[in-house]
């Protein structure tokens, strides 16, 4: 049965995160160059130093980072758990430029040269809001872009009006995804795969909160709520 699935790969891994991988890298301008692929061994030494730089905040098991390494970026992922750490290595290929290191953001020792993308995927809301955003904000390099995937508590009839339309889209897309992985054998990855081992916590902060801290502490961004009960925040730091 599995002819009546598209050819080529499938991805069964589909969440609400991963969703928005590709709106994050449509806010930098060009968002790097196509990954080099000129054999196992990977890039060369020239390559590698012509690379953008990223900085991938709360990396988890670290999927987004090496989304950005394939579009040509330099990465340096931090994440305070070390099985999640450990994790991200374990499914990184060597040949992608990640370096991955156990740290809290406050406590990382970054790039002094500064960054041209750096990305937070569904982390900030285990980190202290404000504070975050302007550290992050401190690591970009002039004329780099902070572009940050996060949660919103619910409350009052917007969230619920938004979170109502999500529903329609969240389960098609599920039924399809069942439907493929019993057509294919593919286990549900999110149950036995690294979604599975990442730690959860309930955001705090509704979007009227988070807004009201955005303007306190990073003047200038801009808030979008988004489907899939997330929002993304974009900052540009002046040229």
């Amino acid at each position: 049965m599995s002819r009546f699935l598209p050819p080529g790969p499938v991805d069964f891994s589909w969440d609400h995160n991963s969703h928005y991988h590709d709106h994050l890298l449509r806010q930098v301008p060009g968002h790097g160059p196509p990954a080099d692929r000129r054999g196992a061994s990977g890039p060369s030494r020239d390559a590698l130093r012509a690379r953008p730089r990223a900085l991938d905040v709360g990396c988890g098991g670290g999927r987004f980072a090496r989304v950005l390494a394939t579009r040509g970026f330099a990465v340096d992922a931090i994440d305070p758990a070390s099985r999640m750490i450990d994790l991200a290595r374990t499914l990184t290929p060597p040949r992608l430029p990640v370096d991955y290191r156990v740290a809290s953001l406050e406590e990382a020792e970054l790039d002094p040269a500064g960054y041209g993308f750096v990305s937070a995927v569904s982390s900030i809301h285990h980190m202290p809001f404000g504070p975050s955003l302007e550290r992050m904000a401190s690591a970009l390099a002039p004329g780099g872009t902070l572009a940050v995937l996060g949660h919103y508590r619910e409350r009052g009839g917007t969230d619920a009006a938004v979170g109502l339309a999500a529903l329609g889209p969240q389960w098609a897309i599920g039924v399809g995804l069942g439907l493929a992985r019993a057509l294919t054998g593919t286990p549900d990855l999110h149950k036995v795969g690294p979604t599975a081992e990442m730690p959860v916590r309930e955001p705090d902060m509704d979007m009227g909160e988070i807004a009201e801290a955005v303007g306190r502490h990073l003047p200038g961004a801009r808030l979008r709520r988004l489907l899939f009960w997330r929002y993304s925040l974009v900052y540009h730091r002046p040229a």
